[in-house]
């Protein structure tokens, strides 16, 4: 999958994701776009990569659980 149709496909589903970081940042909107920016940064970075192999809306939830556990806020259950 290219960039380009990477960033079609979050933009979709931001709103959900961001409706997750609020939920796991106890309703805090800076440490929940804290947490949103790190994990859509992992994406587009070296250590994230959607090889197109599961779902991408399952393949970005697993990137946004695990991104919390090296930010400041508690981890995402």
């Amino acid at each position: 999958m290219n960039r380009a149709d990477m960033e079609v496909k979050l933009e979709a589903l931001h709103p959900c994701s961001f409706a997750w970081a609020l939920g796991c940042c106890r309703r805090d909107r800076h440490d929940a776009e804290e947490v949103l920016q790190a994990a859509y940064l992992k994406i587009f970075g070296v250590r994230a990569g959607f090889e197109g192999e599961p779902q991408f809306k399952t393949w970005l939830c697993a990137v946004r659980r695990k991104t919390p556990r090296g930010q400041r806020v508690r981890r995402c259950v």
